[in-house]
């Protein structure tokens, strides 16, 4: 029996609690209607309360003239108060006149008379203590009407900082899901669908006539360019949608500059790469490294025009920070350039996502790059990564005890 008693308790509970979240609900969405019936609403309340603050102002100077006659104080109360209201009003054009919705401009004008009403009751709560020791009140004074107008601009910017801190944070939650989205096919459709068209293009080679062997190449390259771009594209996405928490790992980049530079020089026949690189190199980094340089020494092989292109890979280590130099000889890049040449969409190959894709994943790391003028001809991208120690486990790279 009292089991029953305390079930039909708790269902009654359950009940109100339900009921007062609809009556909520409903009020929220009254609120909601009413701010889309008023878009001009909150403006003109935070104007109201400059302009109001300030005829208040200008009738206790009255006042105080017929009671005290004329003193500069009191022209020094009358030209704060109307500084300070003017400043309220132009806060209600700002408002107005911004890319809000209604709803947030009520927020903030709620917001701005908040503050008025906050600062009056603490200031009237001292003039009470003023009365109840036998102390004269004669009526508003500068440190009341100073006081509102302080807590009106007080409260419309906080208003202000909460909506667009709202704003700014359901503007990242709708790029990290279209990231997300981005991720997924990228990591799914086009890298599957184009591994599939690789395949059957190997497949095919040697199974065809000669004259349709350039066809198959051409076939076979573009899907190793899609897959590649896939790859990178998935690897800069995992880095922008990185956990601030994440911490890069050591890495040898040793190895990764000897390995990158071998497969640059076996891919291109006529290139001619040098590489000063000395031994058990460690920087803080992560398994996408060699694509980082593999990526840097592309670009520099892809936008060569001369007739023997030439890259040479310096490496200088530093006590905290690793550098490491890659020049080339080719045509160089404009000084207009030199910044704008990381940005996405710049390059003409690639899809624009190389020197992207190179500095997304150098600041993950917490290094830097910037480009310079080679001599007598050419580009030099200074890479600089921060230095690791040799830790007791076995990161990428074969680093170990």
């Amino acid at each position: 029996m009292v089991a029953a008693d305390r079930s039909g308790g708790d269902g009654e509970q359950s009940e109100s609690d339900a009921d007062g979240g609809s009556r909520a609900g409903a009020v929220r969405e009254r609120a909601v209607r009413f701010a889309a019936a008023t878009p001009r609403g909150g403006p003109a309340v935070v104007g109201a309360v400059g302009i109001g603050l300030f005829l208040i102002t200008l009738l206790n100077f009255v006042r105080e003239l017929r009671l005290f006659g004329f003193e500069w104080p009191q022209v020094v109360a009358v030209s704060l108060s109307a500084w300070l209201s003017a400043a309220i009003v132009y806060a209600a054009i700002y408002l107005h006149v911004s890319d809000f919705t209604p709803e947030q401009r009520w927020q903030v004008a709620a917001a701005s008379l908040t503050g008025v009403v906050f600062v009056y009751f603490v200031m009237y709560a001292t003039v009470f203590v003023r009365l109840s020791i036998g102390l004269r009140f004669v009526g508003p004074t500068l440190q009341l009407l100073a006081s509102a107008h302080a807590g009106a601009i007080a409260g419309y910017l906080i208003g202000l900082l909460y909506v667009k801190a709202r704003r700014d944070a359901r503007r990242a939650q709708r790029i990290g899901r279209q990231l997300e989205f981005m991720h997924s096919i990228l990591r799914h459709d086009v890298l599957n669908s184009m591994t599939v068209v690789r395949a059957r293009a190997e497949h095919l080679d040697g199974r065809l006539d000669g004259e349709h062997d350039e066809s198959i190449d051409a076939i076979r390259n573009q899907a190793e360019s899609v897959i590649d771009l896939s790859q990178r594209a998935r690897a800069t996405v995992d880095a922008l949608a990185a956990d601030a928490d994440v911490t890069p790992e050591p890495v040898d980049l040793s190895a990764v500059l000897r390995e990158e530079v071998t497969t640059v020089r076996s891919t291109y026949d006529d290139l001619n790469v040098t590489a000063d690189v000395p031994d058990e190199v460690l920087v803080q980094a992560d398994d996408m490294l060699p694509a980082v340089f593999g990526n840097l020494l592309s670009n520099a092989v892809q936008h060569n025009d001369a007739d023997g292109p030439r890259i040479d890979v310096a490496v200088m280590v530093g006590a905290d920070s690793v550098e490491v130099r890659v020049r080339d000889n080719g045509p160089g890049i404009p000084d207009e350039e030199k910044e704008t040449v990381f940005e996405q969409g710049h390059s003409s190959s690639g899809g624009g996502f190389g020197l992207f894709f190179v500095r997304t994943m150098l600041d993950h790391y917490g290094g830097s790059i910037t480009v310079e003028d080679n001599q007598p001809r050419g580009s030099t991208f200074v890479v600089t990564l921060p230095r690791a120690e040799r830790s007791e486990t076995a990161p990428f790279g074969g680093i170990g005890v």
